[in-house]
């Protein structure tokens, strides 16, 4: 289903629009309202459903956490475990992190993107230092 919504091959970058309706696709009974590990319990974080586990990142989720640390500055973490300011009042997990990558979408650019997907895609091949 991953690859279905989200284009990562032969694009200049991935398209924030595509993280936003691979999510909006997602009920909201397998969010994890609590921080957890990628997944517990049948629940996950936004990475989890993106199919990233202990120390086994892919380009898509590399991506999207290059899109929140070089884009604008976050830790896609603090975004998941609610401890991101700008998003603290909003509780409900699936909710707060599809506005936060409204904000994402709003305050980056096409460079942003372009160069964050490139070092994402460079890191994958262990070839950025």
């Amino acid at each position: 289903m991953i690859r279905q919504l989200i284009t990562d091959k032969g694009v200049p970058y991935i398209s924030i629009e595509d993280y936003i309706n691979f999510f909006k696709k997602i009920p909201l009974k397998y969010w994890s309202e609590k921080p957890v590990f990628y997944h517990k319990d049948g629940k996950f974080d936004a990475l989890g459903f993106l199919g990233e586990r202990v120390h086994a990142f892919t380009l898509i989720t590399k991506t999207l956490d290059l899109y929140f640390q070089d884009g604008i500055n976050m830790q896609i973490t603090h975004v998941l475990d609610n401890k991101e300011p700008k998003f603290i009042n909003i509780r409900n997990p699936k909710e707060r992190f599809l506005t936060a990558l409204e904000y994402l979408k709003d305050n980056t650019s096409k460079g942003d993107l372009n160069r964050a997907y490139h070092k994402a895609k460079a890191i994958l091949h262990g070839r950025y230092y």
